[in-house]
């Protein structure tokens, strides 16, 4: 099956659920992403958005009237939102649920869990929970959501998570037991896309890294799958674009990007906060790239997306403009030990800046 066939992406994430950032963010599209050829932007709402749909869902104060007005901004700009909605894993931070699991627990794949911070099982044995794969009716709640999102956005292309999705195929639930990794995660995929692409008409994105073979890549367990969850890269639709992230320096390159050319998917490689990281992620991917051409693999790459994991406040974005409108080059010093929240952001700056430019005149 041919990949979807798409523009070239140059884009950006970052994560929303304050209404207050809205007319910076209005700003920081146009003055800052825009000037660079920015081409995308994904806004992540994790935790929550205003639902009407679903009031009793709903956190956090960005709703319909933000969003129409963002929307409006980039598409003065011509930048297409791309609006992220968590799916399966993800479902809250650690032993703390979204609020899909706080009102609905039956949906919760492993309940029995403690809730206090005291008992937090290791990252591998526990990170964060997931709804049950084998639950329908959690779709009766999730896909008015993301109908929901599109709408107020006005936008074509939706990303729905899925990275990170440790529990899966739980044991210890009654609906789960029996089934296998790989069968549940696809089956999630497969159901999101039905209604997505088949029944909407949009473009799908999701994470990459459970569809990555962690050790024939020789990747982490984040970045790639280490329980067989990846052999559902055979049992998915190929029009589904794959946001391949990759945060750290690896001897052994980024492989796994030429795989998912070869397999016939689209692939949008994905940097975060390092800028020499990001070079050589892009380096990498560009290179495979270029093998799977000389190959004749049927899929494509459409470019490459920085992600930011900080918080989208006023402050960060005031932070990020100018730096963006310097078009920065390089990253200061900082201190490891410094935390995520009180880093300046300016190797995601720099980052962007890197990937704009060397991807400006890139065509798929």
């Amino acid at each position: 099956m041919k990949a979807h066939l798409i523009p070239a992406m140059r884009a950006v994430h970052i994560r929303v659920d304050h209404a207050a950032v809205t007319d910076n963010l209005c700003r920081y599209i146009k003055e800052g992403l825009a000037p660079l050829g920015i081409t995308h932007l994904v806004i992540e709402f994790n935790p929550g958005y205003v639902f009407k749909c679903f009031p009793e869902l709903s956190f956090g104060d960005f709703g319909r009237e933000h969003a129409q007005k963002v929307a409006a901004a980039a598409k003065e700009a011509g930048i297409e939102i791309i609006p992220l909605f968590m799916c399966l894993g993800h479902q809250g931070w650690r032993l703390d649920t979204s609020m899909l699991l706080k009102v609905y627990p039956e949906f919760i794949e492993r309940p029995h869990l403690p809730t206090e911070a005291e008992h937090l099982p290791h990252d591998l044995f526990f990170y964060c929970h997931s709804w049950c794969a084998s639950n329908d009716k959690v779709y009766d709640y999730v896909l008015p959501m993301i109908d929901e999102i599109m709408e107020d956005f006005g936008a074509d292309m939706i990303h729905v998570g899925m990275d990170e999705v440790f529990d899966l195929a739980e044991s210890t639930c009654p609906c789960c037991s029996g089934k296998t990794r790989p069968f549940l995660f696809a089956r999630t995929v497969n159901i999101l896309h039905d209604h997505i692409v088949r029944e909407k008409g949009w473009q799908m994105l999701m994470w990459a890294d459970r569809l990555n073979n962690a050790k024939e890549f020789g990747y982490h367990a984040w970045e790639g799958d280490i329980w067989d969850t990846w052999k559902a890269i055979d049992l998915i639709p190929k029009d589904i674009i794959m946001a391949d992230w990759h945060y750290d320096m690896n001897e052994q390159g980024f492989r796994g990007i030429e795989r998912f050319i070869e397999k016939g998917f689209t692939v949008l490689p994905a940097a975060w906060r390092k800028l020499d990281q990001t070079q050589y992620l892009l380096d990498e991917a560009l290179k495979w790239r270029d093998s799977a051409k000389e190959k004749g693999y049927s899929g494509a790459m459409a470019g490459m997306m920085v992600t930011s994991w900080n918080n989208c406040t006023n402050e960060f974005l005031d932070a990020m403009l100018p730096m963006l409108k310097d078009r920065i080059q390089e990253e200061p010093e900082i201190d490891p030990d410094t935390p995520r929240e009180k880093r300046p952001p300016a190797g995601i700056a720099a980052s962007i800046v890197h990937m704009a430019e060397k991807l400006k005149d890139y065509q798929p």
